[in-house]
């Protein structure tokens, strides 16, 4: 059973996170949990047909969904679809059909690359399905304090130069390396040109994976985060 039971309104639409195993997306399942108005029944993670994901292993998102007492849906999108966005569309209504979703609930906090608009509203539209953004524009230090005053434990997985060097890896989010990444991200930019760090990550800086938190029933067991 999950640690924090939901409480439903009488009109809760049924939900699907949208899923990496990261920090964001275990926000968004808190946000999500925790709205009345909302009804959590699985994770999802959209996924080619042959997927190895090194910095979210999907192992461990297996694991995390076992421990979090929830089924994780698997979309599987064509390598040789004509049209990416229509194979998502097709995945998204597929999860409709299947699964009932009305909501997908993502973690992405702001637009990556030249999208103009969110990817999963974007294609939403298209599919019947709503969009539920709640870390979207968030204030970024705001967001990895909330995790740690929630007690999540969240676990460095990949890290790039020159931001971090290796012994990022395996360590865990909390006062000290968040003091460390606000300094990063209040930095001058350097001479190679970097940009201050992100301290969502949000350029692709660092990711992580989440081994317990107010949702989950029991830890996340280490050997499901080796490759």
């Amino acid at each position: 059973p999950m640690a924090e039971r939901q409480s439903l309104g009488p009109d809760a639409r049924i939900t699907a996170v949208s899923w990496t195993g990261g920090k964001d997306c275990n926000l968004a399942l808190l946000e999500a949990w925790r709205n009345p108005q909302l009804h959590v029944t699985s994770l999802v993670v959209f996924r080619p047909p042959d997927a190895v994901f090194r910095a979210h292993p999907l192992q461990l998102a297996e694991a995390q969904a076992q421990c979090l007492g929830l089924p994780l849906v698997h979309v599987v999108i064509p390598s040789d679809a004509p049209s990416y966005k229509e194979a998502y569309v097709e995945g998204m209504r597929k999860l409709r059909a299947e699964h009932s979703i009305e909501v997908i609930a993502t973690g992405d906090m702001d637009l990556v690359g030249t999208m103009q608009r969110n990817w999963i509203e974007e294609c939403g539209e298209e599919a019947g399905i709503s969009a539920y953004l709640p870390l979207w524009q968030a204030e970024r230090g705001a967001c990895l304090r909330r995790l740690l005053a929630e007690g999540f434990v969240v676990v460095f997985s990949c890290v790039k130069s020159p931001w971090f060097d290796g012994s990022w890896v395996g360590r865990r989010l909390d006062a000290a390396t968040l003091a460390g990444m606000e300094a990063m991200a209040a930095a001058e930019p350097g001479d190679d040109g970097a940009k201050p760090l992100d301290l969502g990550g949000e350029r692709g800086e660092y990711h992580t994976m989440v081994l317990g938190g107010p949702l989950y029933a029991r830890p996340v067991p280490l050997e499901a985060t080796s490759e």
